[in-house]
């Protein structure tokens, strides 16, 4: 899966571009980021397809968090 120094390198508030691989029935979706592969759950009601590029914002480190960024409807938010 992903590697240690991967997670390791992720900021609060940087921006992530992952491309879908694989949707499972219970709502978990096998993202890629540039070959690091990391399960995360969607809890959104946007429905993604394999191969779908999407962008994440991480959240939070510990426990890891994204969120769905989308510049189109974000806001200017400052993470601290």
């Amino acid at each position: 899966m992903v590697a240690k120094s991967f997670l390791q390198s992720l900021k609060k508030g940087q921006i992530v571009n992952a491309r879908v691989e694989e949707i499972s029935s219970g709502g978990g979706t096998l993202c890629s980021f540039n070959g690091e592969l990391l399960l995360i759950t969607n809890h959104t009601e946007q429905k993604f397809k394999v191969g779908d590029p999407i962008k994440l914002q991480v959240k939070s480190l510990n426990p890891l968090h994204f969120h769905i960024f989308d510049s189109r409807l974000s806001k200017f938010e400052r993470v601290v």
